[in-house]
């Protein structure tokens, strides 16, 4: 069994930015990176198909390798496809594989695990489980009782159920001589072949399909995504003295070791950090004061792993510079009483 991962359009959804596949996320790993990291799968069973303008700009081939090791396959293609459909065909016939094998989506992940199954099947998931998603660039399944498809839909929504991009075909041949087919009377179509078409295709055909659902659903698929996706971490530079705890001093009282917290503070911080932000203290007091700081915040149940001692009794700023990659305004400042009513909303910016 083999996973595919086909990255040979040039991602229309994201204009003027790198392939969408290799754009770091939060943690700083590539996006298709984060696409197969809860599949059940090792790196030497990943095929990946990328552009030749895109490995001769970007250097795709090391950087895949740089992460995924160099068992990893990669198919470079010398010219854009037109579809998925077209990318996947190409991919098959370069590779000669003959065995089953899991096409999965570059932009979005999901958990799944048992991928090589004994039948086909699309892995799926419910509109009813997400309270925001956007039902226009999906398709759809509408499955009997026991769960195999009867129908299939591109971008009309006949069911609950969509899938999530992540398809299993068990016989290669029959894809790459299906797509054959669906090409030569695409031009009585007049539009794009979709991985739904070929599906549909084989289901008409005889060939049965059902539907495997997958937990843990995150979507890319277009730079308004993305973008939310990279805002729901992020990294806050908090003040200790005076914000998390009272001011203090290295000489009069009261003295640093001395101040009491500012629970309300402490609170959100704490939040902050079971959200997943990474928090960076800064204070104003010296590095020899590192060892009573710390047992301060183990205190507190804060961590103390990022503090920056000495820093001035003046202004702070924060200067960053804008890039197609992080495309909203990554720097942010705010000077807020700790005892604010409206404090946790305030420090997410979300007023």
């Amino acid at each position: 069994m083999k996973v595919i991962v086909p990255c040979g359009g040039r991602s229309s959804r994201y204009p003027g930015m790198p392939p969408k596949w290799s754009l770091p996320s939060n943690n700083g790993r590539p996006m298709i990176a984060e696409a197969v990291s809860k599949l059940d799968v090792n790196h030497d069973d990943l095929i990946i198909t990328i552009l030749k303008e895109h490995d001769e700009k970007y250097d795709a081939r090391a950087g895949l390798r740089a992460t995924f090791g160099k068992a990893v396959e990669i198919v470079v293609l010398d010219e854009p496809t037109a579809s998925q459909p077209e990318t996947v065909t190409r991919t098959l016939q370069a590779t000669g594989l003959s065995e089953p094998f899991l096409v999965k989506d570059s932009d979005n992940s999901f958990a799944l695990s048992d991928i090589d199954r004994p039948y086909n099947y699309v892995a799926c998931e419910s509109l009813n489980s997400f309270d925001a998603i956007n039902p226009r660039n999906k398709s759809y399944i509408k499955t009997d009782d026991s769960g195999v498809i009867m129908a299939i839909r591109e971008k009309e929504v006949i069911s609950d159920l969509f899938s999530v991009g992540g398809y299993f075909f068990r016989n290669p041949a029959q894809y790459v001589a299906l797509y054959e087919k669906l090409k030569e009377e695409r031009a009585t179509w007049q539009r794009e072949l979709y991985t739904s078409d070929i599906i549909a295709g084989m289901i008409l055909d005889g060939e049965p399909f059902s539907s495997c659902r997958v937990t843990d659903y995150q979507d890319w698929g277009t730079l308004k995504e993305w973008r939310r996706n990279l805002q729901q971490k992020g990294s806050y530079f908090i003040l200790l003295d005076g914000f998390i705890l009272e001011r203090g001093n290295a000489h009069f009282s009261p003295r640093f070791a001395d101040v009491a917290a500012n629970e309300e503070a402490v609170s959100v911080t704490r939040e902050l950090i079971a959200e997943g932000h990474r928090v960076v203290f800064i204070s104003i007091r010296p590095e020899s004061a590192r060892q009573e700081t710390e047992q301060q915040l183990a205190a507190l149940g804060l961590p103390s792993g990022d503090i920056l001692f000495d820093m001035p009794i003046g202004r702070y700023s924060v200067i960053s510079a804008p890039h197609p990659t992080v495309p909203f305004t990554s720097a942010n400042s705010l000077e807020v009483d700790p005892s604010e009513p409206r404090l946790a909303m305030r420090m997410r910016f979300d007023d």
